[in-house]
């Protein structure tokens, strides 16, 4: 299911904001596996990354990253469950985690059936929907994550299985392709208008988004 309307967040969280035009996407859930499961445990017990596991630091990213995807997953993306774990890792956040990022879904999806690696999709939308509103950290940083976790979901959700998850994550990439600060300014320009065509095949009725 796909909430439309920015989820609120209490006074304690005031500072922690979300854009408008930015739409979460609840957990796509596998029925047949239960709700308690431990997502972040099945996972490492299920793919071998030897290569993520060398140094410290590589693992230290990795178990953050499966941390924060499992609560995502279980919290279905509650910012209030999400925020204090990522602000105790804050210095996690860096160019670093989407090298380990990419890396660890390379080896993940191709060995996973369709029902979980929707999920882990899903993780990652919701994930990148809090990362980007993260008041704390570098920002232009944190916009990098949430766009290299959104086009990780697009290997996931394509236009003929999942059009609805599809549209809103290629909305999502037009917002942050229009705000980015790195790269090529034109080139960012041309990225977010191809992703905003994209959505627009499902929702006709959706403007540019406006940053």
């Amino acid at each position: 299911m796909i909430n439309f309307q920015p989820q609120p967040i209490k006074a304690k969280l005031s500072k922690y904001q979300f854009m408008t035009p930015y739409f979460p996407i609840y957990i796509v859930l596998d029925k047949n596996l239960s709700y308690s499961q431990n997502f972040a445990a099945w996972l490492e017990a299920k793919i071998t990354i030897p290569d993520l596991t060398i140094s410290n630091s590589n693992n230290e990213t990795l178990l953050f990253l499966l941390e924060a995807l499992q609560v995502t997953w279980e919290s279905e993306g509650n910012p209030e469950k999400i925020y204090p774990l990522v602000v105790e890792n804050i210095d996690l956040l860096e160019p670093h985690l989407i090298y380990i990022l990419r890396k660890w879904t390379k080896q993940v999806f191709p060995h996973i059936c369709q029902n979980r690696a929707t999920k882990i999709a899903s993780a990652l939308v919701n994930f990148s929907r809090i990362i980007w509103a993260l008041p704390d950290g570098d920002s232009d940083v944190n916009l990098e994550i949430a766009l290299a976790c959104c086009e990780l979901a697009l290997e996931v959700f394509n236009f003929d299985d999942f059009p609805y998850e599809w549209a809103i994550v290629n909305h999502n990439l037009a917002v942050i392709y229009q705000t980015r600060c790195y790269g090529n300014y034109t080139h960012n320009l041309i990225k977010s208008l191809e992703h905003y065509l994209q959505a627009k095949l499902v929702f006709p009725e959706q403007s540019l988004p406006q940053q």
